[in-house]
């Protein structure tokens, strides 16, 4: 088979014969269809980002859409010939109190993750993808919907994760922080989805928030940030009517928390906020502050299998659409210029290498 291969970080991505390999027990075997691509792919495969990477050479790539070839033993609920969802959050099965974690195709997360690394080391980039049977979701009566724009559901899983850990409740008001970017973007969709009443929807840029608020139909109002906290506090209870029961921050690599802070002091009293982003630099939370409003601070890291089960019956009964996403399909061979597409992609665009583009790997 062909496989886009990293022999390490720093090194170019190379399109090679690889064997087929055989699913082990308690996974399967896929045929790749569509292969998403991460806004950052570029700088991960320059070992640019500090990840803990699979050992030796290895196929990057993380979500994607695949036909089942074959079941390994121990496997129940797949057959052979059957379109799912592929996702690299991996939870070992274990009854410990903290159970080890990967991403596969992209980094360890706990601090003794390296043997799973070395385990599932393999991504989605390959014509053939072997992965845990936990990690795959069944796709049955989605048929009607190409597996390039099934690729989306990638898009959505973080925040959608991030926001039923925030308990989302239909008919409440909900921030979104980093609006614009990858997630962010899925975030306002998602949001929209699970029945919020309001989105207030907070960027830097003025035509992609004015974006997402012709999708909302009057539910999205979007407000371009100042970087006066004090202003940009006022502008969101405002357009939240006076306090949002909800927050959900996804900026990436934040470089200052005024936008975060804002999306805080913008909540009613008992309000919660999910941080799923990332900042480079501390975020200050005055003690007093967080008690007086009886505010909750919850950190989430990606999503559970309830969560993935969920967004896939909302796209199943129309109440979610991919079709508000913007796609932009490379063939696998081209992947390179798939990449750099990634790396400038904004808002609600993905960057898709798809099977449908062409059948021939090489």
């Amino acid at each position: 088979m062909k496989a886009w291969m990293l022999d390490e970080p720093g090194k170019p991505l190379v399109l090679r014969d690889e064997p087929t390999p055989l699913p082990r027990r308690g996974a399967v075997l896929l045929r790749m269809e569509a292969v998403p691509l991460l806004s950052y792919t570029r700088s991960y495969v320059e070992g640019k980002l500090p990840y803990a990477f699979p050992p030796g050479p290895f196929s990057p790539g993380t979500n994607g859409i695949g036909i089942i070839e074959t079941v390994g033993e121990g496997v129940f609920g797949f057959r052979p010939g059957q379109r799912v969802v592929v996702h690299p959050h991996w939870v070992a099965n274990e009854a410990v109190a903290e159970p080890e974690q990967i991403l596969i195709g992209l980094t360890g997360i706990s601090a003794g993750s390296a043997p799973m690394l070395a385990d599932f080391p393999h991504g989605t980039l390959r014509e053939f993808a072997e992965f845990p049977a936990s990690s795959v979701l069944a796709l049955d009566g989605l048929d009607a919907i190409p597996s390039a724009r099934l690729a989306a559901l990638g898009k959505f899983s973080v925040p959608f994760g991030g926001l039923r850990r925030g308990r989302l409740a239909a008919g409440e008001t909900v921030i979104v922080n980093g609006a614009t970017g990858y997630f962010g973007s899925a975030a306002v969709i998602a949001g929209l989805a699970l029945g919020a009443s309001r989105i207030v929807a907070l960027g830097r840029r003025a035509e992609p928030l004015a974006k997402l608020a012709e999708l909302g139909r009057g539910r999205v109002v979007p407000i371009v940030l100042t970087r006066d906290g004090a202003r940009d506090v006022a502008a969101i209870r405002e357009a939240a009517g006076g306090g949002a029961d909800l927050a959900f921050d996804m900026v990436g690599h934040a470089q200052e928390p005024d936008a975060t802070l804002a999306a805080l002091r913008s909540l009613r009293r008992n309000g919660r906020l999910v941080l799923m982003g990332s900042m480079d630099v501390d975020l200050p939370i005055a003690y007093s502050e967080m008690l007086r409003n009886n505010w909750e601070l919850i950190g989430h890291f990606m999503y559970g299998r309830a969560d993935y089960l969920a967004l896939v019956s909302l796209v199943s009964s129309g109440l979610l659409s991919l079709d508000v996403v913007e796609l932009a399909t490379y063939p696998f061979a081209r992947l390179e210029a798939a990449i750099d597409r990634a790396g400038a992609a904004q808002g609600l665009q993905c960057t898709v290498v798809s099977a449908e583009e062409e059948r021939a790997w090489g």
